[in-house]
């Protein structure tokens, strides 16, 4: 088996075609929801095979090159870009349904928010988009999938994309200016409305905010991998985002409209 890079280091491998991670009491829902992404002719997610006795989840292996940073030049580039909104926007279609046909008990990492448009992905960022050719072509890890509107996660995509985050932190590929042009690339492409582009600053701080206070609780509970990730400082990296769209917010709404 081939241990795969991540953010569970030491806990996702390959093997062959299939790869195993971590479960949780949300995988049997999530597993559910990946079989309906294929009844409905989506093929970039992962297909569900199995979950173990063994606190294991099998699903198949997407092939593709998974890009960490926007600096690199095939996650930055705007054909990777274009492709990436055009993915969430079929994936966002290919989800339809699924909260009014699956008629058993459903358990969610994160809590559904309202109103329940779709099953949203989560955490629709670089490091979980596939690409080959170039082109955003597969979508991983499910975990995080809840119900929430569709803006929900257009604004988080959005806000890792551009991204829309303060450039004098060394590890953001853009400057503001950069950043909004990315903002309205993206937007365009995934066919936003003219109403979701007006919300999309506020949402995408109300999505950081939701971050922030799981983090903060799952860490209070004990939760060892968000206990570091909070002492690392990614939480209060979060909330100076927050304040640094604020700060910009008009800008953007002006140039998403």
């Amino acid at each position: 088996m081939e241990l795969l890079e991540g953010g569970r280091t030491g806990q996702i491998w390959r093997n062959g075609d299939a790869v195993i991670r971590p479960s949780g009491a949300w995988t049997p829902t999530v597993h559910r929801f990946l079989r309906h992404l294929r009844s409905r002719g989506f093929l970039a997610a992962p297909e569900a095979i199995e979950i173990t006795g063994e606190g294991r989840e099998v699903v198949s292996y997407v092939a593709g090159r998974v890009c960490e940073d926007l600096g690199d030049p095939i996650a930055g580039s705007e054909r990777m870009l274009l492709s990436a909104a055009r993915l969430l926007r079929d994936f966002h279609s290919a989800s339809e349904g699924f909260l009014e046909l699956d008629g058993e008990a459903r358990t969610w990492m994160l809590a559904p928010r309202e109103p329940r448009e779709i099953v949203c992905h989560g955490d629709f960022a670089p490091y979980n988009i596939a690409a080959s050719d170039g082109e955003a072509t597969g979508i991983i890890d499910f975990d995080t999938a809840h119900p929430a509107p569709r803006l929900w996660d257009l604004a988080y995509a959005v806000y890792r994309w551009a991204p829309l985050s303060d450039p004098t932190n060394p590890s953001v590929a853009f400057g503001l200016d950069e950043q909004l042009r990315r903002a309205k690339i993206f937007c365009a492409a995934y066919g936003a409305t003219e109403e979701e582009r007006r919300d999309l600053p506020e949402m995408i701080c109300r999505r950081l905010q939701a971050l922030v206070d799981f983090m903060l609780a799952s860490a209070a509970a004990g939760d060892e991998t968000f206990a570091e990730d909070v002492d690392a400082g990614d939480a209060r990296l979060y909330l100076n985002d927050i304040d640094y769209i604020g700060m910009h917010r008009n800008r953007l709404v002006e140039i998403l409209s």
